[in-house]
């Protein structure tokens, strides 16, 4: 099999609606006895070219297992003259070695690998390559230790590639595995159910509320760094720059709606972008970026894990790494809980009077128990945060994302648009749109 189309088979190629011209590997190394990592640079007849990262035998437990060992030796040198290096943190030391089995790879993944090793620890290897620090590794490491917070496992390694010129790339991040009974999309969902059938909703209330908090603890943690981590002032120049990127992604999904033969109001949708200039005055720090339920696990308790703060792969470092307001990552929660109302909906009887009026009672309940309970926390613990209305900024920042999930609906999913499209429909149909 040519490595075109091993790539093409893979789940997490990002390149399968792309035409590849060529591919090269640039640089290679014995990572462990038996086992090539190889870098393949990925050309197109359309467009940059990519690297991606291949690993042989990846699966295979003696591969995994003496993979994990390299974290407690030296680096390895590379075919081209790089290096791969092995950090470790003082947690590596806290795990007990019959922890870590069994090891087995994660299934499911769309843009990484997985292998988790027992109950213990967590290698998530990043299989597109890019130079400079991986979002994923640089805030786990400074959560880890630089801060208090807990709601994410801790960094225990991490390997990087550094190339014969000197540049540094992630290749992978060992985490501690944090037991849990699901992620928040799924808990949700499963709570959601039994409240659409006549149940009571306080208990999925109560769990939006905790979660809710602990995203305030997180965004508090963010906000209290230096230099990289430094929670910075919104100039005006910020806020010109968003409300751009609001205009843009509403005018494209205008265009793809249109193209479909679905007309919406786009004077209302742009007015409402306005609203991100009540940002000015608060403060703009590093956040999650892709926050949503399915990005959050339940551990047994009840408590809340936020995990893969790498973002979109697709983007740019640069893009990733940017400081905003916090408030961008309630926008994503907070679709995010729309969408589980209505994925609940379509799984039974969707147009049930009573199933839809219940929907819509613990929408609005869910919804008030995060918000409130993550507005109160942050105010508590970092006033300065968040401006004194949060209210109009983060319609404008959810507008952004309705319109991005327009897109995304229309290009994936048709039959879920009209998730996204009733969104952008009751901002045009509000009293001041």
């Amino acid at each position: 099999m040519s490595i075109a189309d091993e790539l093409q088979q893979a789940r997490w190629f990002g390149g399968k609606n792309r035409v590849i011209q060529q591919t090269r590997v640039i640089d290679r190394a014995n990572w462990v006895p038996d086992s090539e990592l190889c870098l393949v640079e990925v050309q197109y007849e359309v467009g940059a070219p990519e690297t991606y990262v291949l690993a042989e035998r990846l699966a295979e437990p003696p591969v995994a297992r003496a993979l994990l060992h390299r974290f407690r030796g030296l680096g390895v040198p590379t075919a081209a003259g790089g290096r791969l290096t092995f950090n470790a943190t003082r947690v590596l030391d806290e795990i007990a070695a019959e922890r870590t089995e069994p090891i087995a790879l994660m299934r499911g993944e769309q843009s990484n690998t997985s292998v988790r090793f027992g109950d213990a620890l967590m290698l998530k290897l990043f299989r597109r390559l890019q130079f400079g620090p991986n979002p994923d590794v640089e805030v786990g490491y400074f959560l880890t230790e630089h801060s208090r917070f807990r709601g994410t496992p801790a960094v225990v390694g991490s390997i990087d590639y550094v190339s014969p010129a000197g540049a540094t790339a992630s290749l992978a991040l060992l985490q501690r595995f944090e037991r849990n009974r699901g992620d928040a999309w799924t808990t949700t969902l499963r709570r959601l159910s039994g409240v659409l059938d006549g149940a009571d909703a306080s208990e999925s209330i109560e769990a939006m509320a905790r979660l809710g908090q602990t995203t305030a603890d997180l965004h508090v943690a963010l906000a209290n760094g230096t230099r990289d981590f430094a929670a910075e002032a919104i100039q005006d120049g910020d806020i010109t720059h968003w409300r751009r990127a609001i205009v843009d992604e509403v005018q494209a999904a205008v265009d793809g709606l249109m193209g479909r033969g679905i007309a919406i109001n786009a004077h209302a949708l742009l007015r409402r972008a306005d609203g991100i200039a009540g940002l000015a005055g608060a403060l703009k720090t590093r956040h999650h970026g892709d926050f949503h339920l399915g990005q959050v696990l339940e551990r047994e308790d009840g408590s809340f894990v936020i995990i893969d703060f790498e973002g979109e792969p697709s983007k740019p470092l640069g893009l990733r790494r940017e400081k905003r307001s916090p408030l961008r990552d309630v926008a994503g929660m907070l679709r995010s809980l729309d969408y589980a109302r209505n994925a609940a909906l379509r799984a039974g009887e969707a147009l049930d009077p009573a199933r839809v009026q219940r929907a819509e009672a613990w929408h609005a309940s869910v919804r008030e128990a995060f918000l409130e309970t993550y507005l109160d926390a942050v105010r508590r613990a970092a006033p300065t945060l968040l401006p004194t209305d949060a209210h109009t900024p983060l319609v404008a920042m959810e507008l952004e994302k309705a319109a991005y999930e327009v897109l995304y609906e229309l290009n994936n999913r048709p039959d879920w648009l009209p998730i996204p499209l009733a969104a952008l429909q009751a901002v045009t149909l509000s009293r001041d749109g």
